[in-house]
């Protein structure tokens, strides 16, 4: 390929967008697929387990099926693999890549534009439909999420391989050379690898050659069996290690945003869905990552929001299927959107969302063609005569141009980091219960670090942030956590309580309920707060009854700190059903029965803990002074001795 002025200027502009996302963070889920991800942190040595399982074992350490279909994309973990082997946790050269990746990537759009593209009004090379069809694709904010998101290399990567395919499948149709069927096949297989959505080419591949070519539909389809076989192998892959789909959607209201809808809400809602990304095409502005509930109303069928988008998409498709007959670019462009949308529409099956930004990387190319054919020449045919029109286009167009491109370059610097990013959209998806949830867990993350300045503002914001959470989503477990640990930072102990307690009635045995829960007791035990310490432990009683530690925590609180020996012994009791032989519940038992008059137990429990311990010298003491308290000074003595030759510090 040589690198013309033209070429530069495409992956110059692509580069120059994107530039200030390298000083950025790892933001939002590239804790999942790297900073968190165990088998990425293993650099080389975790390849062989990204290669053959789910791609959120990593995370999670198990497959928890969260999504329809699961998830096999090992291609962009395995580039960060390497990246954390050569670089360590290095967010600067992974953004760098992205960046790099992305502006070659609107190289290769361009070169695939001249090739099917060709300009009608003989316009000089930066006003041919090609270069601006490029220059709407390149410029478009809708891609910031994938670009600035280090995670949102795995759609780059796809449609690398996949633009790569048709380029290859192109050039062989001109030769007949094999080599370049060779590379066409490995770049879809590599696409696929990246992320399923390569499979749309399939269809984009062979209409693209019908279109745009004259070659015969034998030639056509003699190029379209390497890459079925390929996706075929693909398939086999992905089935053999992750197994067959389970068709079943998911059960949780944030992976299932239709969870409560009827079946016509479903489609209504997916067809306003459709309607916003049309006029996020045209219009980029709000932006926001997060289209969770409910963020997106569920509406119906009388509703003009879904009616409007469906008799829109019904004319694109209409348009597109009469492509086939006068094979007008823009019909075509028309076929590669719905083609490429097709598979992260939730029509074809659930995606675990509302929608995504991220979704329109790959369709945006056919509103790219749309635009950049309209606006090259083909507005002209409509507007005469054409010179007097031809100042106002292009005027129009550069406005277009830079108003996408100052956009994209605005909205990269929410994705700074997770708080930037969180408080930035919260404002966006106010109505969204996860983004309510994630802009309070940032305040509470930056309020907990060592010296962190207006600590308690952060935590008031924080809540006030996790309280519409649950509002939006009263059984939403993670911000109900969030809050109980906002209300701890506070030392609020009694809410704090509160939250995690309703935390197990949604989800028993909850671990980080269960552990924060204990936390608590033990800060109130300390603190002198004991009928809050006696709350948070009785609470664990009741979830994780065999526990006995908590049952002794407990009876020390009774017994030590409000002076209730008959409700500590009944702790020390349970926790010694629980773990008959325990030296510590022994010893707290003995003390117990000691101060309670019930000599004779008190011995055989200090008893249990000497023929464990022999030379413990504290319960050696403590058989000492039972023995005098029961008026036996003789038998005590030898004891008291012994635990002082110990332990002199015992001598009073």
């Amino acid at each position: 390929m040589k690198i013309t002025k033209d070429i530069l200027i495409v992956f110059m502009l692509g580069f120059l967008l994107y530039a200030n996302t390298l000083s950025h963070q790892y933001v939002l889920d590239d804790k999942i697929v790297i900073t968190e991800n165990e088998f990425t942190k293993q650099g080389f040595a975790g390849i062989p387990d990204i290669l053959t399982t789910d791609v959120f074992v990593g995370f999670y350490g198990t497959d928890k099926n969260l999504v329809t279909g699961k998830r096999y994309r090992p291609l962009s973990l395995v580039t960060f693999a390497i990246e954390y082997e050569l670089f360590g946790k290095n967010p600067f050269v992974s953004h760098l890549i992205n960046v790099l990746l992305y502006a070659f990537t609107g190289v290769l759009v361009y070169l695939l534009f001249l090739k099917i593209l060709p300009d009608r009004n003989k316009n000089t090379t930066y006003w041919t439909t090609a270069f601006l069809s490029t220059a709407f694709f390149v410029t478009h904010p809708l891609h910031t999420e994938v670009v600035a998101n280090i995670k949102g290399r795995d759609e780059i990567l796809t449609l690398l391989g996949a633009l790569g395919a048709l380029m290859y499948t192109l050039k062989w149709l001109e030769t007949k050379k094999l080599v370049h069927l060779g590379w066409a096949s490995l770049l879809l297989f590599l696409g696929l690898f990246a992320k399923e959505n390569a499979i749309t080419f399939l269809f984009v591949i062979p209409v693209t050659v019908y279109f745009f070519t004259s070659h015969s539909l034998k030639d056509n389809l003699q190029s379209l069996s390497p890459l079925l076989l390929v996706t075929a192998l693909y398939l086999f892959i992905r089935f053999s290690l992750l197994g067959i789909p389970d068709a079943k959607d998911a059960t949780e209201l944030m992976n299932n945003p239709f969870i409560y809808a009827t079946a016509a809400e479903k489609y209504a809602t997916i067809f306003y869905t459709f309607g916003k990304y049309a006029l996020l095409l045209v219009w980029p502005h709000p932006l926001t990552h997060d289209y969770y509930p409910f963020q997106i109303p569920i509406i119906n069928w009388t509703d003009t929001r879904a009616i409007v988008p469906f008799l829109l998409y019904c004319s694109i498709a209409f348009f597109g299927l009469l492509g086939f007959k006068n094979k007008k670019p823009t019909f075509y462009g028309f076929l590669f959107f719905l083609a490429t949308f097709s598979i992260v529409s939730n029509i074809i099956f659930p995606i675990g969302s509302f929608m995504n930004e991220r979704f329109m990387y790959i369709p945006s190319i056919g509103f790219a063609i749309f635009y950049g054919v309209g606006v090259s020449h083909g507005l002209y045919k409509h507007l005469k005569p054409n010179a007097k029109f031809k100042p106002l286009i292009r005027g129009l167009t550069i406005i277009v141009l830079c108003a996408f491109s100052f956009k994209t370059v605005s909205r990269n610097f929410a994705w700074k980091n997770d708080l930037t990013l969180s408080t930035t959209d919260v404002s966006v998806s106010s109505n969204s219960a996860k983004a309510n949830m994630s802009a309070g867990l940032s305040l509470l993350t930056k309020a907990q670090k060592p010296g962190a300045r207006n600590r308690r503002e952060d935590l008031n914001l924080a809540v006030s942030y996790l309280y519409k959470s649950l509002e939006l989503y009263p059984t939403y477990i993670q911000p109900m956590l969030l809050m109980g640990n906002a209300y701890f930072e506070l030392e609020d102990y009694n809410n704090s309580l509160l939250f995690f307690e309703n935390c197990l009635k949604i989800q028993p045995n909850y671990s980080f309920a269960v552990n924060n829960i204990e936390h608590v007791g033990d800060i109130c035990a300390k603190q002198g707060i004991p009928s809050l310490a006696v709350k948070a432990y009785t609470l664990l009683t009741i979830n994780t009854p065999q526990n006995f530690k908590i049952f002794l925590k407990l009876g020390q609180v009774y017994g030590k700190d409000l002076g209730d020996n008959e409700m500590a012994l009944k702790n020390f009791l349970a926790a010694n059903k629980l773990q008959p032989n325990n030296v510590e519940v022994l010893n707290k038992l003995g003390i117990v029965y000691s101060m309670t008059g019930r000599n004779n137990e008190a011995i055989e429990a200090f008893n249990k803990v000497i023929e464990q311990q022999p030379e413990n010298a504290s319960t050696l003491l403590n058989i000492g002074i039972t023995y005098t308290n029961m008026g036996f000074p003789e038998l005590a003595e030898p004891f008291i001795q012994k635990a002082i030759s110990i332990d002199p510090s015992l001598k009073r």
